[in-house]
């Protein structure tokens, strides 16, 4: 039997105007990222909200004795279930008739995961060097809704188990939530991918909420005294709380290592304005306005629906989507959230009343799931009638197999075993490779994917060198413990003349050091270099385009449109964020030589993947065979020195 939430517990407007927050933090976020940096941090905040009252619902059941584990994954089931369903399908139908092949496949992969609330865990394994954008994936936003399920798996056991203890429920509870945080903590200086996407360094989000519904559900563990003293750290909470939210949402941006310590304001903050117990101020009169909670009511179908608005409307457009698009784009998300809300959540939980309404929800679940699955074996479905003769208008490899396919065929897996048992694979292609199999490595690409891609090229223009590449997903630097490998051989080696340095800098500033800078370890590494006898060469970046080479090769279907080229601005806004850095190095080091990449692909005014009939990209950021091989001649042309082994 399914019961109304407000049946559990005493309904509090001021939460959905917290949840309307949460939510408009993240929607303007999505489309307008410069007017609010931190809006991200609505998904801590509904974290919070969803640990408070899923965990007071249970706290109060096991207090009077009527807790059923049925009972709850019911509810669960009929509260997630019916938008989610509705969304998956309707994301899934409209991709059909806009995605090329191997988008859908993609796509048909992450709807499977999302029907089994796994979206966190493809996403953490999809990210790195070959990743499609973010923005290019209509259900990248469910990692979270993941998190949340997962969360709800194992907590109510724990929480039953802890109430047959009876004592130390607190105690408990608090360790878990400070492990779940000093995990977080160890991951954000370690390996940022597994500190978002991870469910061990989220959970004690869910678990302060938690903390916060037991505290206030006891009355020995939350008993306030009414002296002035009380009343004024009382009234001080949520005050605290509204400051660190509106902090969090200001002055928290992507750049910096998230979720790690700073994560702090929005969980802390949701906590202080949640204990104001709808009685405060901030509660009483901010959040429980009308209109505040009428968005907090549909925050749930909202959420669900935005970012697929946004995400295809920016696939349609082929970049980011002009300012009145995603006005549109916003009111269509609260349209169709208030739609889902009124016509599908509201009847299907309190309406519909018949004996199976929950095994139903779980076979449509199940079905959508497997929609996703067959869509993904049968790649995309190639055969769709929107696919059907569509024109090509740039020849050139797109996609990452035939890249590397290709250093399989012509090249030969580096010679030293141990950098090679520690390089990374694409689909059981080791990455790391030189070009002669029985004569040593002479010239050496040291840096991540953006030096990988330089090597086909230089190795095919310069046929007389023994031409290698050694990569991590990180920055090219002493200190980075993934690359001591590496420089150890390289800096030993009497036999390597030449080092070419190359990485996605803009991608990777927020990898530095703290207290440290880009051009100061970047200057160590090199100097470290040159004094072991190399001839040192450092490149910058080629610029990162918007949108997919598919769309300079071939036409969108529905659309019917192509694009190649982009304005140089977007370039040169992440240029800055590198460009100072290098230039400092170039300055300070004579002897260093400079690659130039910029003026390859761009002119005054736009960049372009696109040159002579030709795609340069295998992706949006990584060249492809003819892109590495058009780049790998200009830069022996801009440096003749290149395979020449004078004195350095």
């Amino acid at each position: 039997m399914t019961t109304n939430q407000t049946s559990h517990a005493a309904y509090r407007p001021d939460i959905d105007g917290l949840r309307a927050f949460a939510v408009l933090s993240v929607v303007v976020f999505h489309a307008f990222p410069s007017l609010l940096p931190g809006g991200f941090v609505g998904v801590d905040v509904f974290f919070v909200i969803s640990g408070f009252l899923i965990s007071g619902i249970m706290f109060k059941a096991l207090q009077a004795g009527t807790f059923s584990f049925s009972d709850f994954y019911a509810r669960r089931v009929n509260r997630i279930f019916p938008a989610l369903i509705l969304v998956l399908s309707a994301t899934f139908g409209f991709a059909w008739f806009v995605l090329f092949n191997d988008e859908l496949k993609q796509l048909g992969n992450h709807l499977s995961r999302a029907a089994a609330f796994l979206s966190n865990f493809i996403l953490w394994h999809e990210s790195g060097y070959f990743d499609n954008a973010a923005e290019t994936k209509p259900l990248l936003h469910l990692w979270s809704l993941a998190i949340e399920e997962q969360f709800y798996i194992v907590w109510p056991l724990m929480v039953w188990a802890l109430w047959r203890l009876k004592a130390w429920r607190l105690q408990i509870i608090s360790a878990l939530a400070v492990a779940s945080f000093a995990w977080n903590i160890y991951q954000s200086q370690h390996d940022l991918t597994h500190d978002f996407y991870s469910p061990l360094t989220r959970f004690w989000e869910l678990l302060c909420g938690a903390l916060l519904a037991y505290r206030m559900s006891d009355s020995h563990a939350w008993r306030p005294s009414f002296d002035e003293a009380w009343l004024r750290i009382n009234n001080l909470r949520p005050w605290v709380g509204a400051v660190l939210l509106l902090a969090a949402v200001g002055f928290i941006d992507a750049t910096q290592k998230f979720p790690g310590g700073w994560v702090l304001l929005p969980v802390l903050g949701a906590a202080l304005v949640i204990s104001g117990d709808g009685q405060h101020w901030v509660n009483r009169v901010v959040l429980s306005q009308p209109q505040v909670v009428w968005i907090g009511t549909i925050s749930y179908p909202l959420y669900l629906w935005h970012w697929p608005v946004f995400s295809f409307a920016r696939i349609v457009e082929g970049g980011t989507p002009s300012a009145w698009t995603r006005l549109v784009a916003l009111f269509v998300s609260v349209v169709l959230a208030w739609l889902t809300f009124r016509c599908v959540e509201k009847p299907i939980r309190f309406t519909w009343r018949f004996r199976y309404k929950t095994w139903v929800l779980t076979c449509a679940m199940l079905c959508v799931g497997l929609m996703g699955y067959l869509a993904h074996k049968a790649d995309g479905y190639p055969r769709r009638s929107v696919m059907e003769n569509q024109q090509i208008f740039n020849q050139g490899d797109i996609g990452h197999d035939v890249f590397h396919q290709y250093f399989q065929d012509h090249f030969f897996p580096c010679a030293e075993d141990a950098i090679q048992q520690d390089s990374g694979h694409w689909k059981g292609v080791v990455r790391c490779f030189q070009s002669h199999k029985n004569s040593p490595v002479t010239l050496v690409l040291l840096g991540d994917s953006h030096a990988e891609h330089l090597f086909l090229g230089l190795a095919e223009k310069l046929p007389h060198v023994n031409v290698g590449f050694y990569v991590k997903g990180t920055l090219p630097f002493l200190s980075k413990k993934e690359f001591d490998l590496i420089f150890d051989k390289v800096l030993k080696s009497k036999d390597i003349k030449q080092v070419v340095i190359s990485a996605m800098w803009a991608n990777r500033m927020n990898e530095v050091q703290p207290g440290s800078s880009l051009a100061i370890e970047l200057s160590q590494t090199i100097k470290a270099l040159q004094e072991s006898g190399k001839q040192v060469y450092l490149s910058d970046d080629i610029p990162q385009f918007e949108f997919d080479p598919q769309r300079c090769k071939f036409q969108r279907p529905l659309t019917q449109s192509t694009k190649c080229d982009e304005s140089i601005h977007g370039y040169k806004e992440k240029r800055n964020k590198y460009g100072a850095d290098l230039a400092q190095v170039y300055l300070d080091n004579e002897a260093l030589k400079k690659i130039e990449l910029s003026s390859l692909m761009c002119n005054d005014t736009s960049c372009s993947m696109a040159r002579n009939g030709q795609v340069l990209y295998r992706d949006n950021n990584h060249l492809n065979i003819p892109g590495s091989q058009f780049v790998g001649a200009q830069i022996v042309a801009q440096h003749p020195s290149l395979g020449k082994f004078g004195a350095p």
